[in-house]
């Protein structure tokens, strides 16, 4: 019996580990094009200060 009990706790507690997770989605994350836009925008400004060196 006690066995029993101990492997529903210590699987109880896996899927807990496991779904917990999943359900609580992305909460604060930003939109998922927000960081494409700052890579892109970082990219223009660094052409644009290579255009100003003159090495484009």
């Amino acid at each position: 019996m006690l066995f029993w009990v101990v492997a529903a706790i210590l699987t109880l507690g896996a899927s807990l580990a496991v779904l917990l997770p999943l359900t609580g989605g992305m909460k604060g994350a930003s939109a998922p094009g927000d960081h494409d836009l700052e890579v892109y925008r970082d990219q223009l400004s660094e052409l644009d200060r290579d255009v100003a060196r003159g090495l484009i």
